[in-house]
């Protein structure tokens, strides 16, 4: 059973990627730039969680 701090950061984790990529679909690739290093370090860090 994983504890609530872990499952609350997961899913903090998750909006954002979650937000992160509608964000680059919606807004112009120039003004999305500043959240892609920190979206790439999200959803590696989700895809070891889950894995």
């Amino acid at each position: 059973m994983t504890s609530s701090h872990e499952r609350v950061s997961v899913l903090v984790a998750l909006e954002f990627v979650v937000m992160g990529s509608i964000l680059l679909f919606l807004i112009p690739l120039r003004d999305a730039l500043p959240f892609v290093p920190l979206l790439l370090v999200l959803a590696l860090a989700l895809y070891k969680h889950y894995s």
